[in-house]
């Protein structure tokens, strides 16, 4: 990677002092390397300008920087390229050096699953690519796209930009700074509800990541097998390169495919997907991760690979090297067996409703004794929070969920409506990790399944951590039995 300082003038309207190359453009101290141009965000917690002496002694040549903010004492060989605003001068270049890229962009959205999704997808392209460059976790906001966009090197094959939103208006923004050449999204449901209000104004603005690329030419891949997304293909460009898939059980009537249709089976005994093309011919690939809704993402991958032309054997070539994010539908089998489903990376009311089908399925495929279930909360679902909780119930009962540890504020919601539906089912609520953790060890034993899942915020890995050892511990004494 290399950025010339006059092209970093040109793109913020500015004249630059020095003529210097900057080998990265970053905005934490903590990752500055020497000869470097540090952009000095503003932030939540911290101001990025107070950390700019730390950088320029860590080895930083260059400072990106609101005027009246930059240190007087800075030496005199320091660029400093003074904005109005760092953030969006971030973006802007962001959005120059995405102008210099001619390769295939893919934009990754969707309420749920796009993290999974994004790595399936970069798996899968390695199948053909030799270089494929990705966003780094959950990168997906306002910092995070022109970060990733800004570590594209210029002799990548193809990029995938995860994207995310929190509030209407900023799904346009993302699109218009990653000018995605293909989109999918991997499905609708309730997020970020405390800005985003409600499901219709989720589908308005996640359906941008398909409309504004289609309008402008690119190409879209549509899962027709989620309802709110269906209902946004039918605003799109009758003139457009839509791709269209569908998940199926293998229950509902086949149907004749088009064109660009992809149908994907999904199989819950084998944990496999087929993929039937049009022309009739298929191939069948086995779940990275486990889960109907993993196979709903793997499907909208296959198929965005196939629209980028790869072949079947160039698509299970690159699945082979996927490796799966921590804490995301991971599963861990101790002896018993005793399979533990850790999937606390976040959590909505669709990913905790997938992820107890998920624990059902993988409790029968281990003739597991009992299924135990450890939630907690549901962040940032808004005005409706409480109905969100107590709605978990219902699909607790469809689980067949034996006991139930519940932990944070918000999931006594989801305690006093088991109480008053589901008074059968063992329930125990927490607000600390400790607590949960020693309840959890007392009613555990081997031949268990367990889930562990809540939103990101609620740090249900601290749960893990303080099973895992005296679990692993338990099973070398008693050799699983």
């Amino acid at each position: 990677m290399a950025f010339d300082s006059q092209w970093v003038g040109n793109a913020l309207s500015l004249v630059p002092r020095f003529t210097r190359t900057y080998p990265l453009i970053t905005s934490d101290s903590r990752q500055v390397v020497p000869g470097c141009l540090f952009i000095a965000l503003p932030g939540e917690k911290f101001d990025g300008h107070t950390f700019i002496h730390q950088a320029v002694q860590m080895g930083a040549e260059g400072v990106i920087a609101v005027a009246g903010k930059v240190p007087a004492d800075l030496p005199a060989n320091i660029e400093v390229f003074l904005v109005k605003d760092t953030l969006e001068a971030y973006r802007t270049l962001a959005h120059a050096w995405r102008k210099r890229l001619t390769v295939p962009i893919v934009l990754v959205a969707g309420s749920v699953g796009k993290t999974t999704t994004k790595e399936i997808l970069s798996a899968i392209l390695r199948g053909r690519f030799r270089n494929v460059a990705s966003t780094a976790g959950s990168q997906n906001g306002f910092i995070g796209i022109p970060m990733t966009l800004l570590s594209v090197p210029a002799t990548t094959d193809i990029a995938v930009i995860e994207v995310g939103i929190d509030e209407p208006g900023t799904m346009a923004g993302h699109v218009a700074l990653v000018e995605p050449t293909h989109a999918l999204l991997t499905a609708i449901g309730p997020e970020h509800l405390e800005k985003l209000i409600d499901l219709e104004t989720v589908a308005r603005e996640e359906g941008l990541a398909l409309q504004i690329p289609a309008k402008n030419g690119a190409t879209v891949v549509v899962r027709l097998d989620d309802p709110w997304i269906s209902k946004i293909f039918d605003t799109l460009p009758t003139d457009a390169k839509n791709w269209t898939c569908l998940l199926r059980a293998g229950t509902e009537p086949v149907k004749s495919l088009l064109d660009k249709t992809v149908r994907g089976d999904y199989s819950s005994s084998k944990e496999s997907l087929t993929v039937l093309l049009a022309d009739g011919s298929g191939f069948e690939l086995s779940l990275p991760v486990p889960g109907a809704h993993n196979g709903g993402n793997l499907l909208v991958a296959v198929t965005t690979a196939l629209a980028l032309g790869l072949s079947p054997i160039e698509i299970q070539r690159g699945l082979a090297t996927f490796q799966g994010a921590q804490g995301r539908s991971e599963l861990k089998i101790l002896p018993g067996p005793t399979p533990i489903l850790c999937d606390y990376y976040n959590a909505n009311p669709t990913s905790v409703a997938a992820g107890l089908e998920l624990l059902a399925t993988t409790a029968l495929k281990h003739q597991s004794r009992r299924k135990i279930a450890v939630l907690g909360d549901m962040l940032e679902l808004g005005p409706k929070e409480e109905a969100f909780h107590r709605s978990i119930a219902e699909k607790i009962g469809l689980a067949g969920i034996s006991t139930l540890f519940l932990y944070g504020e918000r999931m006594k919601w989801l305690a006093d409506e088991m109480k008053k539906t589901l008074s059968g089912i063992r329930t125990h609520h927490s607000n600390s990790h400790d607590e949960i953790s020693e309840a959890l060890l007392n009613e555990m034993r081997p031949g268990d399944a367990l889930m562990i899942k809540g939103s990101r915020g609620m740090k249900m890995e601290e749960v893990w951590k303080r099973i895992e050892p005296r679990l692993l511990a338990a099973a070398t004494v008693t050799g699983g039995a």
